[in-house]
């Protein structure tokens, strides 16, 4: 179907483009240490346009790492918010006692504990490739000015993107705005505010360069627009927040999906929805509310099992047998995985195998949830345990083959193990993930798939906010209400929209695709910088914002599991702190920055030996004091 996407680039190139860019990659390589010198070094490779798109394509193919493999990157982040947790309970090693597993020497960047370094890790990288691109712009060969300045708008949105996750993560930071050619081992932390404007400044200037006939899967005028507007509302900038908005609102290119569109378009059991989150969706020349996303298709033939998606076996409830965790009334195994023929029900190839590592709260599978015609939350779209029957084939001539699955006995037995992983809510109109190269498998998992990255319905709700920090709850009201509206629930009246209901819109709109903890950590920094008070009255200051946060306040008050004396079958308990309003700087990285000071966050080890970060940016682009 590729073929038919007049947007795209043509697939030769996009071939040529990714060989480059898995040359250039080296992902399990220091963010500081150059690469040796070969015919794809630098030098080499980035001397015209399509060299510089070479390294751009390995920019664009670290955005969809967040999504993919066992425990994906995106579960870390969604963790340290209201939105869910941790569900895996056959391992003690899992990052559900925060105090207890996530420290700067713990193993942060594994499937069986948690993803914090890979974001370090990660967008490090990125600002890598993208400070190559940028430092060598004006020695590589273009046919146009524009042609140079499109790309140069890219790696700043590149370079920014990666930046304002760290800011808004990890805090103070090292500033690297430029290549590097040899190790550096005297870094300084710089304060997070400086490194924003800074941002802010590059994102200014990609917004006027980056081209609007970009090819889908590339950095849209759009997106930096959006991310823009992120980096204003961060540093307090509301006006400019709702002006980098309105550009894209108001652009013309762009538009809410409210008609059928694409794959699935006839199916008059589906909806525009499920539409709209179709991974070949996703970049449809018909939709027009992507502003980005990633390209990941399995006639590329790139990606290897361990790369895929993965989103039904991490965000479906462990469901399956095989140690009967859901039983019939009478004591009998409830459920197969195996793959099932007509009339079995194939629950396996149907929502996938899911292994549960993602528990959703009660608030974001039932008490967020305010209207009963909203589509996002409506059968077929919206998964509960109850829906699915019994499709054991051994209980055929039992009085419950093919009944509801119950989670209490006629005795008020508990008839489920593990309530945490084995049972629980689920989209299952954004996790499906089709793998047609194993459509067959024993355990159907979720295979390659486009991303969103961005799309108008955040850019409305990111306007929304920035109206209710100007204290305007009714033009705030109407920006959520058009998200709302296409989705079939009633519009809210002024009165009840405030910051709260803004959250809880974005978890309607945005779950399993925005990184919870950095929007949440961003809106909890603005309360602090503005002295503004919650909907309970309380108000933060920025000196003790370890201490004391609005980031931890609505965890506490939405989730369930956290501090609340909850315990996996693993003996974990669920705690987590105000301090983890930011993530702990890997100690690894600190030691071996030798000759200066990488600050640590609060409440880890290493934060009495902090020194003042720096206030600038030297001129050389790299935060040193020499």
């Amino acid at each position: 179907m590729f073929h038919l996407f007049r947007n795209y680039i043509p697939m030769k190139k996009i071939y040529m483009i990714l060989v480059s860019c898995f040359m250039l990659s080296g992902c399990n390589e220091s963010w500081l240490t150059p690469d040796p010198l070969s015919f794809y070094s630098p030098g080499n490779t980035l001397i015209d346009k399509e060299g510089m798109l070479s390294a751009l394509t390995s920019c664009d193919r670290l955005l969809r790492e967040e999504f993919i493999g066992q425990h994906c990157p995106l579960l870390t982040a969604m963790i340290f918010s209201e939105l869910c947790v941790l569900g895996t309970t056959d391992i003690s090693g899992p990052a559900q006692n925060m105090n207890e597993k996530i420290l700067p020497n713990s193993n942060n960047n594994w499937d069986q504990t948690n993803r914090v370094f890979w974001y370090w890790e990660y967008d490090m990288l990125g600002i890598r490739y993208a400070n190559t691109v940028i430092t060598r712009i004006d020695h590589a060969r273009f046919d146009s000015e524009e042609e140079k300045n499109n790309i140069l708008g890219m790696a700043l949105w590149h370079r920014a993107f990666r930046y304002y996750r760290l800011c808004l993560s990890f805090n103070d930071i090292p500033a690297v705005f430029t290549e590097v050619y040899s190790p550096v081992t005297n870094l300084y932390s710089v304060e997070r505010d400086v490194i924003l404007k800074r941002l802010k400044s590059d994102m200014e200037l990609a917004a006027g360069y980056v081209s609007e006939q970009n090819y889908r899967g590339q950095i849209s005028k759009g997106a930096c627009y959006h991310l823009l507007a992120k980096i204003c509302l961060a540093l307090g900038n509301f006006d400019d927040a709702i002006k980098a908005a309105e550009a894209v609102i108001n652009s013309g290119q762009y538009a809410l999906m409210t008609s059928r569109f694409g794959v699935d378009a006839n199916d008059e059991t589906k909806n525009v929805l499920w539409d709209i989150h179709r991974p070949l969706n996703k970049n449809h020349p018909d939709n027009k509310e992507v502003l980005l996303a990633t390209i990941d298709r399995y006639e590329y033939q790139i990606a290897k099992p361990s790369s895929l998606s993965l989103f039904m076996r991490n965000f479906v409830p462990f469901w399956a047998n095989t140690t009967n965790r859901i039983q019939t009334p009478d004591g009998q195994p409830g459920m197969s995985d195996k793959r099932l023929t007509p009339p079995e029900l194939d629950y396996n190839g149907i929502y996938g195998r899911g292994i549960g590592r993602c528990r959703l709260t009660w608030y974001t599978s039932n008490e967020v949830w305010d209207d009963p015609n909203d589509l996002r939350h409506a059968p077929g779209n919206w998964m509960r345990m109850e829906d699915l029957l019994y499709n054991n084939p051994d209980l055929k001539g039992s009085p419950y083959y093919h009944q509801p699955v119950r989670l209490w006995g006629d005795n008020h037995q508990l008839l489920c193990i593990d309530t945490l992983r084995n049972w629980g809510e689920w989209g299952h109109y954004k996790v499906y993930m089709e793998d047609p190269d194993n459509v067959t498998a024993t355990q159907y998992n979720g295979g390659q798939a486009d991303m969103y990255i961005m799309r108008l319905a955040e850019t409305y709700l990111l306007r929304a906010e920035a109206y209710l920090w100007k204290d305007d709850p009714a033009a705030a009201a109407k920006d959520i209400n058009a998200v709302r509206m296409r989705a079939g629930a009633a519009p809210l009246a002024s009165a009840e929209v405030n910051m709260e209901t803004l959250l809880d819109e974005r978890t309607r709109e945005l779950l399993y695709e925005e990184n919870r903890k950095v929007e949440l950590t961003r809106i909890a920094l603005i309360y602090a910088k503005t002295g503004k008070p919650d909907y309970r009255g309380r108000t933060y200051l920025t000196e003790t914002i370890s201490k004391e946060n609005y980031f931890y306040n609505r965890i506490m008050e939405r989730g369930n599991f956290y501090n609340k004396g909850v315990k996996a079958l693993n003996g974990a308990e669920f705690k987590i702190s105000p301090y983890h309003i930011w993530w702990p700087i890997p100690q690894n990285d600190i030691d071996g920055n030798s000759s200066g000071r990488i600050n640590q966050n609060e409440g880890y080890t290493g934060f009495e030996l902090n020194i003042k970060p720096l206030s600038e940016i030297p001129a050389s682009g790299i935060s040193t004091k020499d």
